[in-house]
């Protein structure tokens, strides 16, 4: 806060040094040697000169020495305060001079006891002109170490003020000056033998009225202003005690020097003392007096002198001099009361602008530190003032956008928000409104800026439209991310479920009449992919066939993935051959081998193609054409092109809903016969070739539907495989078999079957707990390992894998295994090294052609060499009769299985078979005869 000054104040609101009580001044004071000594001696001083004004000393000599003594501890502690390394230069070297000052004055003392007690008429109060020499010089010393200490920078003003102050104090002091000079210097003269005694007097009053004018106008500077007033006192006290030396003449063994030397030399060691300790005491709030009252006091003074000095001419002059007094008090009152009004209202008005310049200090660094861009732009879009901030929101200095158009930087795609925000906000005072647009940066960039603005142009301060812009750049860019990854599919960046229902929805209600379809692309055996050769490459797999459905379709199609390996193509506003030449493009393209992960794959896909229209009313109970409608569509088509062979696609025809609900209502029949004893096992005997022995059997489930009787296994073993019921079915087949055989042999022994055979499903094999299954099913039946023959497809071990794994884990139970229906399958040689098997069931469809040519029967006399080259066993399935039977022995065949032997019978059948051949010693079935 600026410094002020009030008409006739010297006060300064500058900071002030705390103060202390004067009790622990002196308490500290008196702990220090010197400082206690001085103490001790002005005690005594008084106690003398008390005793020597009631009764005549011996002596005047002890006084003199307490007096030299006080002088001399006083300038040794001015000395030792001038040594204080915690005060600053100007301060050490003003305690210096005072110090050398007070030595001289200790000098003078002793010269001035010296005058007293020596020469005729002893004692005296005489003092001779070398001791006012010396006298003379300490004072002008003193003077000087006053009058050096600095003064601060002032105006003209102040220093107006400040010359009317002192001069009112300094005249004041000259009419006292010459009050005594008239009144009390001729009386000292006389007591004292000469007249500069008087004029030493005379100056040490002036050394003590400056020493107030410094503390109290001009200020103290480096000096504290405590030890500057404890000087003052000692100085007056000094110039008091010779002021009263008259009133000793009759005692010429007194001398008024004996009790004001140690009690100023005591004022003199406070004063050193506070000196010292006011480097380490705190500051305090500055004083708020608003004027001094020194010149006041001065003219209070005056004004006694006044009325002493007219006190005896007579009643009117004293009348009139006390009314003067009482009117110059009543003007000084008056005139303090208005400084302390002129005070409150500067105070008040100090305290509103110091506010005022806080609010506009706060309101500046927010404004100068907010990250956010704060505009005012005139009604045509033209910016009046930019925050110091749009150099770090937009890279460009506050001057340089200052007077530009706001849309010269707006993206042009953003124009149409922002003009639609200028509208909302020109035409309505007060109004508010948020846009988000994006700016050009300095560096060529663009920026998302969201503008928060508000129309002032009704405020005469203001007249524009104040905006706050902050960058959410990085806002948007998350929130960009999160709405692609809701949308998208994260590993082939496709559109998710969600997003391809959305489009598919669009597509549907935006289509007014015109098609729409949907292909729906499953890879067939992708699991397999993962199984054999680790998911890492069945996703590069899914990338890379999402690349290529990409690249067949058109541009506005929407390519998505469903789920796992199930894609999907929406086409809107196509027609029928347009979709099914896109499918079969699909189906070309997903042909050729796909490289992933350093692996080249051959995939196919089944696709299911269906079609609609938003305004399709199927008749009936159909439901109507929408997005799930039309996907439940393409997913029947889909299975109907599994069914069909894979690696082709399908189109939906209302015919597939019934075979889907038909599929649907029988496996739900199949689960209520799961548990009802509706399933039931026969069991087709596989006898020796060429006398027909039995040698094992093959356990084959049947269906006695309640209402619709025998249900053929064709109908309802895919329906178990589609919906997963296989497994189960098979678990119970497999135990019910080998409960079956377990029972053959403990009833026939060696009459029995030599093994049973079970089909075990490729969906089986999956299911990690398949070995585990066959361990306890044989620990629970009781059945030897090796009298269960597990038959498998070569499609279910092909691509390796859980499959395979599994065909491993129960051969080392010690069960056999057979290839069902070998060679229609992936037939490949390496899969017989591969796949650990004992038994190769060759398909009818080989059997058929053995007695034709040499051609038809190629496969089948190539199997059967294989075999015993592999040193595995060979059945041949689907015999019919005799020829086939007798020429399959020719071609190395020792086993067989059909119609021409048996068809699949009962348990209680094989049971008679078992039991006429127990009975029989083993006789061979009465059978047709074999070629031999």
């Amino acid at each position: 806060m600026n410094r002020r000054r009030l008409s006739g104040s010297s006060t300064t609101l500058s900071d002030r040094r705390g103060t202390e009580p004067f009790h622990g001044l002196v308490d500290r004071t008196l702990k220090r040697p010197v400082s206690s000594a001085l103490g001790v001696l002005a005690v005594l001083s008084i106690g003398w000169f008390t005793v020597g004004v009631a009764h005549v000393p011996v002596s005047p000599s002890p006084a003199w020495s307490v007096t030299v003594l006080s002088a001399v501890l006083a300038a040794l502690a001015c000395r030792d305060t001038a040594r204080s390394e915690s005060l600053t230069a100007r301060v050490r070297s003003f305690w210096q001079a005072f110090a050398a000052a007070v030595g001289l004055i200790a000098v003078g003392v002793i010269s001035n006891a010296y005058d007293a007690l020596s020469g005729p008429g002893t004692p005296s109060q005489q003092i001779g002109p070398v001791t006012l020499g010396i006298y003379l010089c300490g004072v002008l010393i003193a003077l000087g170490a006053l009058l050096r200490l600095p003064i601060g920078r002032r105006s003209r003003t102040e220093w107006l003020t400040l010359g009317l102050d002192a001069g009112i104090v300094m005249l004041s002091a000259g009419l006292f000056a010459w009050y005594f000079v008239i009144h009390g210097s001729p009386e000292m003269t006389v007591v004292t033998g000469s007249s500069l005694p008087g004029l030493i007097v005379i100056m040490l009053g002036f050394v003590a009225v400056l020493a107030a004018v410094k503390l109290a106008l001009i200020g103290t500077g480096p000096l504290d202003r405590h030890a500057l007033s404890l000087l003052g006192v000692a100085v007056l006290v000094a110039a008091t005690g010779g002021a009263l030396m008259p009133l000793l003449s009759s005692m010429p063994w007194l001398s008024s020097a004996h009790v004001a030397v140690p009690a100023a030399c005591f004022v003199l060691a406070l004063a050193a003392e506070r000196q010292r300790q006011a480097a380490g005491l705190p500051a305090l709030a500055p004083r708020r007096r608003p004027f001094s009252l020194l010149p006041y006091s001065a003219i209070t003074a005056t004004g006694a002198l006044l009325l002493v000095s007219a006190w005896e001419p007579g009643d009117e002059t004293r009348v009139i001099a006390v009314g003067t007094l009482a009117i110059v008090a009543l003007v000084v009152v008056r005139q303090i009361m208005a400084f302390y009004d002129n005070a409150g209202l500067l105070r008040r008005l100090d305290a509103s602008m110091l506010e005022l310049s806080r609010h506009e200090q706060r309101l500046r660094s927010l404004v100068q530190n907010s990250s956010d861009m704060i505009a005012i732009t005139d009604k045509d879009m033209t910016l009046v003032y930019v925050s110091p901030s749009s150099e770090r929101v937009l890279g460009i200095p506050a001057e340089q956008g200052a007077g530009q158009p706001v849309t010269r930087r707006v993206h042009p795609d953003d124009l149409p928000v922002f003009d639609e925000l200028a509208r909302k906000l020109l035409n309505v005072p007060d109004a508010s409104a948020v846009c988000q647009v994006r700016m050009l940066h300095a560096d060529g960039s663009w920026r998302w800026l969201e503008i928060v603005a508000t129309n002032r142009m009704d405020d005469p301060s203001v007249a524009g439209i104040v905006s706050n812009s902050r960058d959410i750049t990085e806002t948007r860019r998350v929130q960009d991310q999160l709405v692609h990854q809701a949308s998208h599919d994260g590993l082939t960046g496709l559109a998710n479920r969600t997003l391809f229902a959305e489009r598919a929805t669009e597509a549907l209600d935006g289509a007014e009449g015109h098609a729409v379809a949907l292909a729906l692309v499953d890879l067939d055996d992708f699991k397999g992919v993962n199984d054999r050769l680790g998911h890492a490459v069945g996703d590069a797999l899914l990338v890379a066939v999402a690349d290529r459905l990409r690249a067949c379709v058109r541009p506005h199609d929407t390519v998505a993935r469903l789920g796992g390996d199930e894609f999907a193509v929406l086409m809107p506003d196509v027609s029928a051959d347009e979709a099914g030449a896109i499918a079969g493009r699909i189906i070309t393209e997903l042909g050729a081998p796909v490289g992933a992960a350093g692996h080249n794959l051959l995939v196919r896909a089944s696709v299911g193609l269906a079609g609609g229209r938003p305004d399709d009313d199927a008749p009936g109970d159909a439901p109507r054409m929408d997005a799930s409608e039309l996907l439940r569509r393409a997913d029947v088509a889909m299975y109907a092109a599994k069914e069909q062979g894979k690696s082709r696609y399908a189109r939906y025809a209302e015919t597939m809903d019934t075979c889907a609900v038909e599929h649907a209502r029988l496996g739900a029949e199949l689960q209520r016969a799961l548990t009802s004893d509706e399933l039931f096992l026969l069991y087709q005997p596989v006898v020796t070739l060429p006398d027909g022995e039995l040698s094992g059997v093959e356990a084959l489930v049947r269906w006695r539907h309640p209402e619709r009787g025998l249900v053929s296994p064709a109908e309802f073993i895919p329906v178990a495989e589609r919906n997963g019921m296989i497994v189960q079915l098979g678990a119970q087949v497999l135990r019910e078999a080998c409960r079956q055989m377990a029972d053959w042999r403990r009833r026939y022994g060696d009459a029995a079957p030599a093994r049973i055979g079970v089909n075990v499903s490729a969906r089986q094999l999956r299911e990690p707990t398949f070995p585990q299954t066959v361990a306890d099913v044989l620990t629970d039946t009781g059945l030897e390992p090796g009298d269960l023959l597990l038959e498998i497809t070569e499609t279910a071990v092909f691509d390796g894998g859980p499959a395979l794994q599994a065909v491993r884990a129960v051969r080392e139970l010690g069960v056999h295994v057979a290839l069902d229906d070998f060679g229609t399958g992936h037939s490949s040689l390496g899969l017989l090294r591969t796949c650990p098997v004992d038994v190769l069931k060759v398909d009818k469809s080989f059997v058929d052609g053995v007695t034709g040519t040499a051609e038809q029967s190629a496969i089948a006399t190539s199997l059967a060499q294989i075999a015993r080259a592999l040193r595995l066993r060979t059945v041949a399935e689907g015999v019919e009769t005799e020829a086939q039977a007798r020429r399959l022995y020719q071609l190395g065949y020792r086993l067989a299985q059909g119609f021409h032997f048996a068809r699949p019978l009962p348990a209680e059948e094989i049971d008679d078979l078992l039991a006429v051949r127990e009975a029989a010693n083993a006789e061979p079935l009465d059978r047709p005869a074999l070629a031999g």
